[in-house]
């Protein structure tokens, strides 16, 4: 049986900004704990207004960090970057390659795939990954169009699959 902590622990992690703000609500209002059981949240008569204005302000912060790719000006190779806004993954590519972007679109519906990364080994979902991550702006590494082999350093090699 889940609890309301781990409810909400779910929601903010990926990024449910409707769900997360309800059980806060409902755990800041005492009509819950942490430790109750989940089921419990089907029990309350929430404040739809006041959770539309917690939910409109984003009290809890989330969804501030998103998934921004960058053309480069190589055929199919693409350039990944958490950021706030464009603007920093604008910034930080020409600050690291030197390079004015081709085309930068913010790429969020990309976070639930699977990615391997080169460098690790690793093979994780974008939204678990950027766990890992200790500041933003950050660099995720390149891929080819298509593909879903992130290499550090912009370096996309052709032999590995």
């Amino acid at each position: 049986m889940a609890t309301v902590k781990e409810v909400l622990d779910l929601a903010i992690e990926v990024e449910l900004i409707g769900l997360a703000h309800r059980v806060f609500w409902a755990i800041s209002k005492g009509l819950v704990t942490l430790n109750d059981p989940s089921e419990r949240l089907d029990t309350i008569d929430y404040d739809e207004k006041v959770i539309g204005d917690i939910v409109e302000r984003n009290f809890l912060q989330i969804g501030k960090i998103k998934l921004y790719i960058i053309e480069t000006h190589h055929p199919d190779i693409y350039a990944f970057y958490y950021c706030e806004n464009a603007l920093e993954a604008h910034s930080l590519h020409q600050e690291m390659f030197r390079e004015v972007p081709k085309r930068l679109t913010n790429a969020s519906h990309l976070m639930t795939k699977i990615f391997h990364f080169n460098e690790t080994g690793d093979s994780q979902i974008l939204y678990f990954q950027r766990k890992q991550v200790v500041s933003y702006p950050y660099y995720l590494g390149h891929a080819r169009a298509g593909e879903r082999w992130l290499y550090r350093g912009g370096v996309v090699r052709d032999d590995l699959q």
